[in-house]
C-alpha cells in the first residue's frame, strides 16, 4: 500500500512542480518538489511482503 500511496505522492508533486513553474509560481514549484521526492522516498521503503527487499538492502 505504501507503494501506491508514495506514487500518488510523487504523481501530485510533479503536478504542482510543473504548474508552479508555469503559473511563476516558487511556493508551489518548491512544495511540489518536496512531495515528489517523499513520494519516491515512500516508493524506495522495503515492503512488508517482500522480506528480501530488507535483505538486499543490508548487503
Amino acid at each position: 500500500m505504501s507503494k501506491t500511496n508514495g506514487l500518488r505522492q510523487r504523481i501530485v508533486g510533479k503536478t504542482r512542480q510543473a504548474v508552479g513553474e508555469i503559473i511563476g509560481d516558487q511556493d508551489l514549484h518548491d512544495d511540489g518538489k518536496a512531495q515528489a521526492e517523499r513520494g519516491r522516498d515512500e516508493q524506495d521503503k522495503p515492503s512488508e511482503l517482500n522480506p528480501l527487499k530488507k535483505l538486499k538492502q543490508l548487503t
